[in-house]
């Protein structure tokens, strides 16, 4: 495994996993949100998002954490593995909110600089909601299409994280 993409909802914990495998494997990490976010809250343009995600998979090695929807055909059939955090609705809605309620007390710095607002963090709950059934329908069908990459879903942390240690007790 020398190209990983984790998948799944905004909050399931997509960055974590990928920076805990970047770290293990010693994989350089690219932060997805990094492509798409500007400061000031500013949405990158495509053509901006494209080249830095090209950049990226364009390597050798990598760790990514994002979904990559719009360019699925750039980033999911370079990765040599996929790891999809397919966690339950109410594990998703609490991680999410949990988070950005989190960023937004702490007044930390989150995506190019940007700190969290009320409204973004209400924003980024109704993103995670919206967009959960659109996954749970579409990257099945999406995976299946894909052949001579690693696939592993997982439900729970839990089982994230027994093969999380698997791979640490089978690297030493």
């Amino acid at each position: 495994m020398k190209r990983i993409l984790v998948i799944g909802t905004s909050g399931a914990g997509k960055s974590t996993l990928a920076r805990r495998l970047s770290e293990r494997l010693g994989l350089p990490f690219f932060a997805s949100d990094q492509f798409y976010w500007e400061p000031g809250w500013k949405t990158a343009s495509s053509e901006k998002v494209r080249r830095q995600v090209a950049d990226a998979v364009d390597r050798e090695a990598w760790v990514l954490d994002g979904n990559f929807d719009d360019e699925r055909e750039l980033v999911w059939k370079r990765a040599d593995c996929i790891i999809w955090l397919d966690y339950s609705w109410l594990t998703i809605c609490t991680r999410v909110a949990s988070r950005n309620f989190c960023w937004l007390l702490a007044r930390q710095p989150v995506w190019s600089g940007n700190r969290m607002t009320l409204q973004r963090a209400m924003s980024g709950i109704r993103h995670a909601v919206k967009s959960y059934s659109l996954k749970r329908q579409n990257y099945p069908l999406w995976l299946a299409e894909l052949s001579g990459i690693a696939i592993h879903r997982f439900h729970t942390s839990a089982e994230a994280e027994a093969w999380l240690q698997s791979l640490n007790q089978h690297l030493g």
